[in-house]
């Protein structure tokens, strides 16, 4: 009998964690049997697009005059080409001015016009002039105060023509053995 009060206890105790394991089988079984649906969008991907900007000068100089006289003048057209997925602000500034504020920088004018085609087929765009001294331009040192500013929907070449003067007046003596300089530069920034 001692047996038989023991083993009914042992059931007893036993049968309480048995039956909560036994519930929890039984809702698993039961959840995985429920009606499932899922939905999906195809796979999504981002990439960006490109701009690029050259000039038929690239890496050379426009000007490279050696032993300047009074009275010279001379002018030469450069095409900046733009290739871009974008629409684009292109403008023109200076970069590594050489004595940008010396007496040789305050006698040369500058004349740059923006316009399309080149030699004897140039054209102007209309209102797309800048005319100043190479100090003048040797002050515009950033994109923001660029000058000659367009847009451009995309792919797309504009021609400048840059001529420059050198006719001082009065007493000269102080230019000589002077030397200045510019590195003319055009940038874009997208607008979109």
């Amino acid at each position: 009998m001692i047996k038989s009060t023991r083993a009914k206890a042992i059931v007893r105790y036993a049968a309480a964690p048995l039956g909560i394991l036994l519930s929890g089988v039984l809702v698993l079984v039961a959840s995985q049997a429920a009606f499932s649906a899922q939905t999906s969008t195809g796979s999504n991907s981002w990439s960006t697009g490109t701009i690029d900007l050259t000039n038929d000068h690239e890496g050379r100089a426009v000007f490279a005059v050696d032993k300047l006289a009074p009275n010279t003048t001379d002018s030469k057209d450069v095409v900046v080409t733009y290739t871009g997925d974008y629409a684009s602000d292109i403008r023109m500034f200076a970069t590594s001015p050489v004595e940008p504020t010396g007496s040789l920088a305050r006698n040369i004018t500058l004349t740059i016009q923006r316009g399309t085609g080149s030699g004897a087929s140039f054209t102007p765009d209309q209102n797309a002039q800048w005319a100043g001294t190479l100090a003048d331009f040797d002050a515009i040192g950033s994109y923001a105060n660029g000058v000659l500013g367009y847009q451009t929907p995309g792919s797309g070449a504009k021609t400048f023509r840059i001529g420059y003067t050198f006719a001082p007046t009065g007493d000269t003596t102080d230019l000589m053995g002077k030397n200045t300089g510019v590195t003319f530069t055009w940038a874009a920034e997208t607008t979109s």
